[in-house]
C-alpha cells in the first residue's frame, strides 16, 4: 500500500471504494470497473491519459490491494447494492462506465439498476472483453485446484510473467479470485428489457476467450445501434497501450456518436 501511495500521480486520492482523480473542469466522470482477480492499480496507467474535463474513478472492490483484509463479495446483488450506495453521491454530473471482463458485467448490471431504480444512466457505457450474457462461458472455478485456477487466469495474459512467479503473491489473490470467478459463473442477466444507453463494445482481435462474434451478440441488449471497437491484442488488449484505449473512450464521450463502427487498432 505504501508504494502505491508514494508513486501515485499528482491530484490522485484514495477512497475506500475507489482511486480517483478529480479533473479541473470535472465535466464528465468516468468510472472504471476492474476484472476478476484484479484491482484498481492495474488501471492506474490510464488515469493520466484523459483530458482535463474528465474525472476518473477506478473502483476498488474489497479483498485485494489496499482492501486485502476485507472479504470479497460472493453475491452480485449485495455488491450492486453497496456500489449503488457508494457511487450515487458522485453521479450528480454526466458520467460514463467502463468495465473490463468481470467489470463489464458489473458495469452493465449497475447501469440496469440505476436506470430502473433511479431513472439515471451513464451518457456512455463501455463494455470490454465480455461476451453477451446469453453466451457466458463458465470457468467452474470451484472445481479447480489453486494451481489450475491460477494457470487459467495467467493464460489470459493480464499478469506480468515476473509477478506470476511470485507464488506468495499469487496465493494472496486466490480468495478474492475464487469469489470473483464464482460471481461470473453464477451470473444471469437481470432484465429482459433492452437498455436505451449509448454503448461501445471493446475487445481484442486475438482474444481466444471472447471472439468478435461474441461481442456482436450484445446487439439484443440495447435499443439502438451500438459501436464495436476492436484493437489488436488478446483479452487484455490495452495492457501495452493504455493511451490508445483512453483516446477511443474520450472520442466517444465527446462526440456521442451512436452508430455501429467496427474498427481495428486506432479505435476510430
Amino acid at each position: 500500500m505504501q508504494k502505491i501511495i508514494n508513486t501515485r500521480p499528482k491530484n490522485v486520492k484514495i477512497h475506500p471504494w475507489f482511486i480517483h482523480k478529480l479533473s479541473q473542469i470535472d465535466e464528465t466522470r468516468l468510472f472504471i470497473f476492474h476484472h476478476a482477480g484484479g484491482g484498481a492499480t492495474y488501471y492506474m496507467p490510464m488515469i493520466e491519459q484523459f483530458s482535463d474535463d474528465i474525472s476518473v474513478y477506478i473502483i476498488q472492490l474489497p479483498g485485494r490491494e489496499y482492501r486485502i483484509s476485507e472479504h470479497a463479495y460472493d453475491d452480485l446483488n449485495c455488491l450492486l447494492d453497496d456500489l449503488t450506495d457508494v457511487l450515487l453521491p458522485h453521479l450528480n454530473k454526466p458520467f460514463a462506465f467502463l468495465g473490463h471482463s468481470m467489470g463489464a458485467m458489473i458495469a452493465f448490471e449497475l447501469t440496469q439498476r440505476l436506470n430502473v431504480s433511479y431513472g439515471i444512466a451513464p451518457q456512455h457505457l463501455f463494455l470490454s472483453s465480455m461476451c453477451a450474457p446469453h453466451l457466458a462461458k463458465k470457468i467452474n472455478g470451484q472445481s479447480m485446484s489453486d494451481e489450475q485456477l491460477l494457470s487459467k487466469v495467467l493464460d489470459l495474459g493480464g499478469t506480468d510473467s515476473e509477478l506470476s512467479q511470485d507464488r506468495k503473491l499469487m496465493t494472496l489473490i486466490l480468495p478474492a479470485l475464487r469469489k470473483d470467478i464464482a460471481l461470473c459463473d453464477h451470473y444471469a442477466c437481470s432484465s429482459s428489457e433492452a437498455l436505451d444507453v449509448p454503448v461501445t463494445i471493446l475487445g481484442g482481435h486475438e482474444d481466444a476467450v471472447v471472439p468478435i462474434g461474441d461481442l456482436l451478440e450484445w446487439d439484443r441488449y440495447f435499443k439502438n445501434a451500438f459501436q464495436v471497437c476492436v484493437f489488436q491484442g488478446n483479452h487484455f488488449y490495452f495492457k501495452e497501450d493504455y493511451p490508445l484505449l483512453a483516446l477511443a473512450i474520450m472520442k466517444r464521450i465527446k462526440t456521442g456518436k451512436e452508430h455501429q463502427d467496427i474498427s481495428f487498432r486506432n479505435g476510430s
